[in-house]
Order: structure tokens, then C-alpha cells, then sequence
């Protein structure tokens, strides 16, 4: 357990390591312990060092993005920024301890099942922060708002920051209750644009699982409307638009717990969209989300037919009526909601 509370557990990166481990050792007691420098030896790539361990223990947050090298012909030293004294630390450790334990008092409960639970982390996550676009472009790393921006004070405290700072505190509220979770950093690539970014990889039920809160909020047409685009890939769907060092992280060779797959919501015909709408209508469901199948002939459809397949689904409801509604989607995921407005006959 970690001054935060948090259970911690070796990453697979450590786990990798090798004789390598003392490196990574050296640099997290360094940290903890808020010392001047740590050694480093052998041909460790320090920016990856630094970068997994800060990944690996998101309570760190009083360490600057950025550290300086010392270097002679007989030794190399890092020097961490802390960004805080000791006494403002522990003022945001004791702020961030009340509201982790608040959030958990109110989304998790003991009858939940681990995929519930990292869904309602993933919910409020989505719905609670915004992305900080001045501290995705900043080239001051070192910045106090701006380091924030990019680990858990930005995310849970102040409810703005960057991809990282969502990871982060998924990560964070995950250990805080047992589950496993790492954060990924690796790159992301939208029909925008190619760059550095992260997410996270969950255990649920012995099976591991990406998740990607941030492009689910950025993707997501506004905090009410739910986006699950992201939520339970494996390795073979998030690869699309996500790259990252597998070697540092645990496969995920399935995707069991995808959102669309416990909610049988994956279509691949009309008869499948009406059924799933009709179904729907008639337990009075506040949003319906689902995924067509790429490839299959409701992917050819979905645009001519989706209006004429929520009328048809309405008209087969013998009490329920539904008049007007909203509709729409991310269409290069090929994900798709309807929200309907409710009347009764």
C-alpha cells in the first residue's frame, strides 16, 4: 500500500526488467522519498524509465514532467522536479484521498460485477471532465496547471486535463479498489491528426481489456449522450487507430467484456436493429447504443435505413409510442444511438 492508500502491483514493464529492476527501484524511492537524484546504470532509456514509472504510480503527482541528468565518465544521475513542498503535497494528498473515497462511496458497491465497476469509473470519467486543449499544446511541461493537466489533481480534482490524466486516474481509482489496470502510453491516430497518447489497459474477470476514456468523451456528442466506443477492445480492435509497445503490457488477445457484446448490441442486419429497437422501446430505455458489424450488409444500410427501422420497431409496441426521438453516431466507428421520447397509447 502506498501513501495514498492505493494497492500497487508490479507492472509487466518491471516485471520485464531484469537486472534492470534496481533502476526502476532507484527512481521510485527516489520519488517517495523526495530525494535529490537517483542513479541510473547500464543502457536504461531514462524517458522510458520515467515514463513507466509515473505511469505505474499515478500518486505521484508532485513530480514534474521533466527531470534533468547529471552525467559524468563514472556515473549518471537523475534529478527530479517536485513541483510542490512537502506541506502543499500533503494538503492535495488528504483533497484527493476525501473525493477518491466520496466517488467510490457513491458508483461502487459490493454487488457490482468488475466490468459495472470499471463502467461507472469509465461513465464518470467521461462525463465529468473536460479535455484541457491549452495543455495538450503547451511546451511548458514543467508548468504546475499544466503538469496537472497531465495526472490525477487535473483529472479528479480540478476535472480538466489531458489523455494522460484520464489514464491516470482510471488507473487510480481502479488500484483504489483492487482491480487491476495499467496505463498505456503509446500513440494515437485520428483522421486529424498523429500523436502521443494514453489509456489503459483492465482486468475483468481474467480477462484483459483496452480502454480509451478520453477519445469516449472527445468522440462523445455532448457529457449526456453515452460513448462506448472505447470501452473493452482487444488488442486486435484498438490497433486500428491505437500503436503502443506491446511488449510492456499485458495482451489482450479477446474482448469478452466489450460493451456492445454484453449488451448484445452488435448487428450485422435490419432484422437485428428492429429487434433490438422494439426491445428497447418496450422496457422505455433512456438511450439505445449499438455497433453494426463492418462488413456485413447492415454497414452498407445503416445511413437509408435506420429512420424507417426505429418506425417499424415503434409500431410493433402495443403501450408505448414514440413520436419524436434523436438519433446519431460516430460513423467510422460504426457506432449508433437513438434516444427516444416516450408517450403512451
Amino acid at each position: 500500500m502506498n501513501d495514498l492508500g492505493v494497492s500497487c502491483m508490479p507492472s509487466v514493464y518491471y516485471n520485464k526488467l531484469g537486472a534492470d529492476k534496481r533502476n526502476y527501484d532507484a527512481a521510485l524511492q527516489c520519488i517517495q522519498r523526495r530525494s535529490k537524484s537517483f542513479p541510473v546504470s547500464g543502457s536504461v532509456q531514462v524517458n522510458e524509465l520515467m515514463s513507466q514509472v509515473l505511469d505505474d504510480h499515478p500518486e505521484l503527482f508532485y513530480v514534474g514532467q521533466e527531470y534533468r541528468i547529471a552525467s559524468s565518465l563514472m556515473r549518471r544521475e537523475v534529478l527530479p522536479v517536485y513541483l510542490y513542498t512537502p506541506s502543499e503535497a500533503a494538503k492535495i494528498r488528504a483533497q484527493l484521498e476525501e473525493t477518491t473515497q466520496a466517488l467510490i462511496a457513491e458508483l461502487i458497491n459490493d454487488h457490482q460485477s468488475d466490468y459495472d465497476k470499471v463502467r461507472s469509473f469509465h461513465d464518470y470519467l467521461k462525463n465529468n471532465l473536460e479535455y484541457d486543449t491549452v495543455a495538450a499544446n503547451s511546451r511548458r511541461p514543467n508548468e504546475r496547471g499544466i503538469t496537472e493537466a497531465h495526472n490525477i489533481i487535473g483529472a479528479l480534482l480540478k476535472h480538466k486535463c489531458v489523455c494522460e490524466g484520464f489514464a491516470k486516474a482510471l488507473k487510480f481509482l481502479c488500484d483504489k479498489i483492487g482491480l487491476e489496470c495499467w496505463v498505456v502510453s503509446g500513440t494515437g491516430s485520428s483522421a486529424l491528426e498523429k500523436g502521443p497518447h494514453a489509456w489503459n489497459i483492465v482486468r475483468i474477470n481474467g480477462y484483459y481489456h483496452h480502454v480509451d476514456v478520453t477519445w469516449d468523451n472527445q468522440y462523445a456528442d455532448s457529457s449526456e449522450v453515452p460513448n462506448y466506443g472505447y470501452l473493452n477492445l482487444s488488442d486486435e480492435e484498438i490497433s486500428k487507430d491505437h500503436t503502443w509497445n506491446r511488449k510492456n503490457y499485458p495482451e489482450c488477445p479477446s474482448s469478452p467484456y466489450n460493451y456492445f457484446r454484453v449488451n448484445n448490441a452488435l448487428l450485422d442486419s435490419k432484422a437485428q436493429l428492429e429487434s433490438l429497437l422494439y426491445n428497447s422501446f418496450e422496457m422505455e430505455e433512456e438511450f439505445i447504443m449499438f455497433r453494426v458489424i463492418r462488413g456485413s450488409s447492415l454497414e452498407r444500410e445503416i445511413n437509408g435505413c435506420l429512420q424507417d427501422s426505429i418506425q417499424r420497431a415503434e409500431g410493433r409496441c402495443r403501450h408505448i409510442s414514440v413520436p419524436t426521438y434523436q438519433y446519431g453516431g460516430i460513423q467510422e466507428q460504426l457506432t449508433f444511438y437513438v434516444k427516444p421520447d416516450y408517450e403512451y397509447r
